[in-house]
């Protein structure tokens, strides 16, 4: 433990100095993202991410002493002074808080930057569960036979795709195509390729799950934010992947795939007249601003898992949001924070400021496209 100013030290008389902690008995510790312990819970089916010091203070539990007297036992041990004995003690209320300790979480808690995959973020309704993985696997075998040719002709095809959109969004009139004057019959198709671009993203990220082994807990429907209807697929096991290039590939799957889409768009507008023409710009644009907000940090989107997943770390836009708002409302660091050194949480302060800057732009642009949409 790093001796740090800003940890809070618990009251004395709360549950640290009455309940004697231990970890639960179904609780599995495997090595996962970026060869880091996590903690499984199978009971609710979401991982905590734990240092390796973390890791040894949850498996050293074992309901015996109090968590103020274990907490006293540790920093002993390891000759440290008083300020580790609060971050220690702020950890063992960030444990229960994750529900992995014997002593239930209190009723609302909540965690900054330490559990993940907890929150729903729609609710949702599965068509599919352990079918989906008989399902896949065929396609999944297929593609690890011959990796290197599927790259080679992903990459031909979204060289074309690239060129194609280039093209049409340089041409005279190009604008033009994000009104919807003059759609008589393609609203209703307009709506069936949305629906099926969205479940073949959706699935793409499904099968590389199955391409890397990965089970896929279940694919449905929900109401993002609740209100826009969504397939979904739960790739949450992706977590378990030590490595970070497969858990990127995953991420960008549905990505690489809407590429492919918009070329398709493009290619299609630029060729033909009409209401098909008209329909497939009207297409590309909106699939355009949908990749570009598939890259909003303060979202779960699949760019920011990507970005967050190459830099090795999770919960980036948690930590940094959690940084700023310690710093706007003065509020106390969480152990995790506390235990950082100066450079990281001021990497925290710079992607949260990122964040809110990218946010304002996705706005802005957003309000202009629907003022060219309306006009």
């Amino acid at each position: 433990m790093t001796a740090v100013k800003g940890a809070t030290e618990p009251e004395a008389g709360s549950w640290l100095d009455t309940e004697t902690p231990a970890a639960r008995a179904d609780i599995e510790i495997v090595e996962g993202i970026n060869h880091q312990p996590v903690a499984f819970d199978p009971v609710t089916g979401h991982y905590t991410r734990l240092s390796r010091s973390g890791a040894a203070i949850l498996q050293a539990l074992d309901g015996t002493v109090t968590g103020r007297e274990f907490a006293c036992a540790v920093v002993r041990q390891g000759g440290h002074d008083h300020t580790a004995e609060q971050i220690v003690l702020a950890f063992l209320g960030e444990l229960r808080a994750a529900g992995l300790l014997t002593v239930p979480p209190e009723s609302g808690a909540l965690l900054d930057g330490v559990r993940f995959a907890r929150r729903r973020h729609m609710p949702r309704r599965a068509l599919a569960t352990g079918s989906i993985n008989r399902l896949l696997e065929p396609p999944a075998r297929a593609l690890r036979r011959a990796p290197a040719l599927f790259a080679v002709l992903w990459g031909l095809a979204a060289a074309a795709a690239l060129w194609q959109t280039g093209h049409a969004i340089t041409s005279p009139g190009a604008a033009g195509l994000l009104t919807v004057s003059g759609l008589t019959w393609g609203w209703a198709l307009l709506a069936l390729l949305i629906a099926l671009q969205t479940t073949v993203h959706e699935l793409s990220h499904a099968l590389s799950c199955r391409y890397y082994g990965i089970p896929v807990r279940e694919v449905g429907v929900g109401l993002l934010f609740y209100v826009l209807p969504a397939a979904y697929v739960d790739r949450t096991d992706a977590y378990r992947l030590a490595d970070r290039r497969p858990r990127i590939v995953i991420c960008m799957a549905g990505v690489a795939v809407d590429l492919l889409w918009i070329g398709t768009y493009a290619a299609v507008t630029s060729h033909a007249d009409g209401q098909l023409g008209r329909l497939a710009g009207l297409l590309m644009w909106l699939q355009l601003m949908l990749l570009m907000g598939n890259f909003n940090p303060l979202m779960p989107t699949d760019g920011y898992q990507a970005l967050e997943t190459a830099l090795g770390t999770v919960n980036l836009r948690a930590r940094a949001l959690t940084v700023l708002r310690c710093l706007v409302l003065r509020r106390p660091q969480p152990s995790w924070l506390a235990s950082r050194g100066r450079a990281r949480r001021t990497g925290y302060l710079v992607f949260g400021a990122v964040c809110v800057a990218y946010a304002l732009l996705i706005l802005v642009m957003t309000v202009h496209a629907l003022t060219l949409w309306i006009g």
